[in-house]
């Protein structure tokens, strides 16, 4: 993906690759035309990919890091590969094409997560009999599917709720109040907070910022999981295979899109990427699979011309969480004094009287697969801020937390640490695009529209413009093979 800065620059085209462009450019052959995809995670790979196999050779991928995969970023740390981006790859009975692209690999490992042991624990250290902890969890995953959500829809009765949070709420209060003893309420409704965080957590974002309609339009994006025990940057490397290194230019990013190229859209300008290093790449079409967060920020200045009010509106009002992900590395084997995934538990009296950051702490967890890695799942509030958090603070504020839990004064100071930066990161400022108060699925439709009078000459990919996937890993490749196809049925006609 893309990061821009705010520089004066001299542009000029870069003679290994410029291209002279004819006035009329449905009279030029499939080997003579030019599409340049702006980023190289799953949506810009797969668009490459899919021109390149049917004959477009002249695709040229640009990629501001150092690195090609975008939000797929899988890191060797001690004995496990731990995931800084996607994580899973979730499998429903709809079409995956993600998942294909497991099944084509021959000898890579795929593993269903298993559901493993986890206790509940208080700031006292106490541990909670499971059998709540079991049931709430089942009344939980019902109000993620949106089942009775989905009915009050359809009857238009939702104008009452205005976001997740609330929803999630009114519906356990509900719940507890008819299910449950009175000794027992409080009890749940702390496991229900618990929960409504981690869902947060997920996509890095406060409930109260999420719209309903997530759990009404969007499949269930957390069954069935599948990880990779050897990393997910594993499925990349049947997408670059047909991608020569000449056509995937790493380190480049891009400051100016000029995607008009005259009043007839005929030529009679060339349409170019501008990078921040000087040269200029022509192209015939231009395929944007930068971060939502990235357009959020630089849509208004880095396209020529401006983008139409439409779509500048789309990108502002859909929504771009920061998902925070952190991992421990211990020197010793794990099992002498972690038996089981832990969760913390806070109360709402805990809360309200200290909003440390730690009490967003929802999960501490053995990475799949070994047996030295701990994974910290955060969620309800303040991911920007805890990533901003030096390592040994947070070293220091998870191993007291840890401590204070299992009532070990002796639990070690992990080794290494290893954490995710997606906010302030100025190539993604963001992880995950989600659906936000303000957006509609209008949003997303009109974001994933190409431009252009006679030919789509500036079109755009990614997780955020797809509607059947939003979000996700599949997501992400379909709308990269959405707008290749566009491309190739431009020239079919």
């Amino acid at each position: 993906m893309q990061c821009f800065k705010n520089a004066r620059r001299k542009i000029f085209n870069a003679t290994t690759l410029k291209t002279e462009i004819p006035h009329d450019a449905t009279r030029k052959s499939v080997n003579d035309i030019q599409t340049v995809i702006i980023g190289a995670g799953l949506a810009g790979l797969s668009a490459a990919n899919h021109l390149i196999k049917n004959g477009f050779k002249r695709t040229i991928v640009l990629e501001a890091t150092d690195r090609y995969g975008g939000r797929i970023n899988s890191q060797h740390f001690g004995d496990a590969f731990c995931e800084l981006g996607a994580k899973w790859i979730t499998i429903d009975a709809s079409h995956n094409s993600v998942y294909e692209l497991l099944q084509q690999r021959s000898g890579l490992t795929k593993k269903i997560q298993q559901k493993e042991e986890t206790l509940y624990i208080n700031t006292k250290g106490n541990k909670i009999n499971r059998h709540l902890p079991e049931m709430v969890d089942i009344f939980f995953k019902k109000l993620c599917a949106g089942v009775e959500l989905k009915n009050r829809y359809a009857k238009g009765n939702l104008h009452e709720l205005d976001n997740v949070y609330s929803y999630f709420q009114a519906e356990s209060t509900k719940l507890i109040n008819s299910m449950f003893k009175e000794k027992e309420r409080h009890l749940v409704a702390d496991i229900f907070n618990a929960l409504m965080k981690d869902f947060g957590g997920k996509l890095g974002c406060n409930l109260e910022y999420l719209n309903i309609e997530q759990l009404i339009k969007f499949k269930n994006q957390f069954a069935y999981p599948i990880y990779i025990p050897t990393g997910m940057n594993s499925i990349l490397e049947d997408v670059i295979v047909d991608i020569d290194s000449e056509n995937l230019l790493i380190g480049r990013p891009v400051g100016e899109i000029k995607w008009l190229s005259g009043p007839m859209d005929r030529g009679e300008a060339k349409k170019a990427v501008n990078c921040l290093d000087g040269s200029a790449i022509n192209a015939d079409h231009i395929i944007c699979t930068v971060p939502l967060g990235v357009l959020k920020t630089f849509a208004g200045v880095m396209f020529k011309p401006p983008l139409p009010a439409e779509k500048l509106n789309a990108i502002k009002n859909l929504g771009f969480g920061s998902p925070v992900k952190i991992y421990f590395e211990y020197k010793n084997p794990l099992p002498s004094w972690f038996v089981a995934n832990l969760r913390p538990l806070w109360s709402s009296e805990e809360h309200l009287q200290d909003r440390h950051w730690t009490k967003q702490v929802v999960e501490i967890a053995k990475a799949p697969s070994s047996n030295h890695v701990l994974e910290i799942a955060i969620g309800g509030a303040y991911y920007d801020e805890i990533e901003k958090l030096p390592d040994t603070e947070v070293i220091d504020e998870i191993t007291k937390l840890l401590r204070l839990c299992l009532k070990n004064p002796k639990i070690p100071y992990p080794e290494e640490v290893l954490r995710s930066n997606w906010s302030s990161s100025a190539c993604y400022l963001g992880g995950r695009p989600y659906f936000s108060t303000n957006s509609s699925a209008q949003d997303i439709q009109t974001l994933s529209q190409p431009l252009g009078m006679t030919a789509p000459s500036l079109l755009f990919a990614g997780d955020a413009t797809i509607l059947n996937g939003f979000g996700t890993v599949d997501g992400a490749r379909m709308s990269g093979i959405r707008e290749a196809q566009r491309i190739i049925d431009y020239y079919k006609k």
